[in-house]
């Protein structure tokens, strides 16, 4: 190789490997006492062809910077999967009771109010509204007294039950609907990502006859895979839109 031929590469490894501007490449020169170059002259050199030694070593370069990002992306992508398994909260049970009032405890004598009974959830006339967990009541003929400082339910204007929410507990480790959602949009985003940095683009070919991936080179198992999940996740994301 000729001394010329020698700055050539430098001058193309430092500008596509380093990311060096012509000035930084003059000043690199310099420093490495190779000699001083006009402006002209550097940006000749990286002009020229790539020698086969250069693109190989640019192709490498890229590769490894594909493969770190790839990777991370991999990392962020299993975070965000954790994230959604543990994207859990505890939420009230809230049940529907009667409204009740109180015969005051310095009563001498019961109070007679309308008689009731409780509804079974497979009774008719059981509201189609209320879960299993809920009271549900209907007046009935006759009437019963309640004693001072216990509570009988109380009638709206037309007569039927009155009713009200009441706290019964508390469901431990119930799906956070909102943290799975934001925690799968996360896992697609870096899906994508990785999906792009190894090659999944934006034209389309069969993958085994199934999925489609994105992509116009030639797909390995890894790659496939990824671009399955890229693609999974985007159908979900579009049939979710759809509903």
């Amino acid at each position: 190789m000729s001394t010329r031929d020698r700055r050539v590469t430098l001058a193309l490894k430092w500008h596509h490997l380093d990311n060096l501007d012509v000035d930084e490449i003059q000043d690199r020169f310099e420093a490495e006492g190779i000699g001083s170059f006009a402006r002209s002259t550097v940006r000749g050199y990286l002009n020229e062809a790539p020698k086969e030694e250069v693109i190989e070593q640019i192709e490498q370069e890229h590769a490894d910077v594909r493969l770190q990002i790839a990777e991370r992306e991999e990392r962020l992508y299993q975070r965000a999967r954790e994230a959604e398994a543990q994207a859990v909260e505890d939420q009230p049970i809230i049940r529907v009771v009667p409204k009740t009032e109180r015969v005051p405890r310095d009563r001498q004598n019961p109070r007679h109010v309308q008689d009731w009974e409780t509804v079974d959830p497979d009774d008719e006339d059981y509201p189609e509204w209320a879960t299993d967990r809920d009271v549900i009541i209907r007046f009935v003929d006759g009437t019963t007294g309640v004693r001072p400082g216990e509570e009988y339910p109380v009638q709206a204007v037309d007569g039927s039950p009155r009713y009200t929410k009441e706290f019964a507990g508390l469901e431990r480790d119930q799906p956070n609907l909102k943290g799975q959602a934001m925690a799968r949009q996360e896992q697609s985003s870096h899906l994508e990502q990785k999906g792009d940095v190894l090659g999944v683009y934006k034209d389309r070919v069969e993958v085994e006859g199934t999925l489609e991936t994105e992509s116009t080179v030639g797909l390995d198992e890894d790659t496939k895979e990824i671009a399955r999940e890229v693609l999974r996740q985007r159908y979900e994301e579009e049939g979710d839109d759809g509903e």
